[in-house]
């Protein structure tokens, strides 16, 4: 077994003390003929249960499982990123911890890595837990992102991927303070394979995402990526002109022909037309420029609170040749 071909596991957890165990026994259960070292990383994002302590029993058991802990809870994109910072595998696998991402499909994944795949994407069909509205927003996000974007990301793909250690590092390089991790793999371009998977229900607690974390999640893809939106304020501000100019020679034609030209309506229809342009032009460059503020005060895109294998790893360097 050689160190260079370890495998990483990268599972972002916030209040999932309930499925730490479950999914622990599961990726053990399904890894058991990987000829490889693995580690199994669980990011704590802040979590404000017992999550840590779970992860801290299972350490104590297994020295393959870590733990990264986040001062607070940054987002499950800023805690995947965390953990592929941290991570030490040639091959690096993310997942969530409700056990919607089946870790039977691990050795699946690994497969097609070593068939030639730097970037290997799990594409859902079916949610079992998903309502219908939760269906089709995803679907509408995933379609406004491929519109706005340069992101060739199928519908259905989430944060359940692999990604090698070339994919890895290029991420790594960027400077972004709030990153968007499920579209970076795909933003490369590296050599890349999907395979087509059904979650099943939420072992147990509640899904994080709630509606406005979903719209905050979209702001941050379609911003980070892209500025294919600040384009499109400029054309929509051109045609407005256009129109403008369009109904303006079809009053003064009006007039000299001798029809009324409307009045109070015409001009409060334009008003309000135009105004609403601007406000949305405005809006547009504002999350431009808050990315730019951001990016100028250098604010990185999480915060370790500790991370106690660093400490182990210390601790062990500083023992005598008798000691260790």
């Amino acid at each position: 077994m050689s160190a260079d071909k370890r495998v990483s596991i990268v599972v972002a957890a916030y209040n999932e003390s309930k499925n730490v165990s479950r999914l622990y026994q599961e990726i053990r259960q399904h890894m058991s003929a990987e000829p490889n070292p693995i580690e199994i990383i669980f990011v704590d994002d802040g979590s404000r249960d017992d999550t840590a302590g779970r992860v801290l029993d299972l350490r104590n058991q297994d020295p393959c499982v870590r733990l990264i802990r986040l001062s607070r809870n940054f987002g499950n994109q800023a805690a995947f990123l965390a953990g592929i910072q941290s991570a030490r595998g040639a091959a690096i696998i993310t997942m969530d911890c409700d056990l919607q991402h089946p870790p039977a499909l691990l050795p699946q994944m690994l497969e097609a890595w070593r068939g030639g795949a730097s970037l290997v994407q799990m594409e859902r069909l079916q949610n079992a837990d998903a309502s219908w509205f939760q269906r089709t927003s995803s679907r509408l996000f995933h379609t406004t992102l491929r519109k706005l974007t340069d992101i060739p990301l199928p519908a259905g793909v989430g944060d359940f991927r692999l990604i090698d250690r070339r994919a890895a590092d290029l991420m790594l390089r960027f400077a972004v303070s709030r990153p968007f991790y499920r579209g970076m793999p795909a933003w490369l371009g590296l050599p890349s394979r999907t395979l087509a998977y059904d979650a099943g229900p939420r072992h147990a607690g509640r899904a994080p995402l709630n509606f406005l974390k979903r719209v905050e999640l979209s702001l941050d893809a379609i911003t980070a990526l892209s500025i294919r939106p600040l384009r499109l304020a400029f054309l929509l501000g051109a045609c407005a002109i256009a129109l403008c100019l369009i109904y303006t020679v079809a009053t003064l034609i009006a007039y000299l022909s001798g029809y009324s030209v409307p009045g109070y309506p015409t001009l409060i229809f334009v008003i309000v037309f135009l105004g609403a342009i601007q406000l949305i032009s405005i809006g547009i460059l504002g999350e431009y420029l808050g990315r730019i503020h951001e990016q100028s005060s250098r604010l990185p895109p999480f915060v370790l609170l500790d991370d106690p294998d660093e400490g182990k790893s210390e601790r062990s360097d500083k023992q005598s040749p008798d000691q260790q």
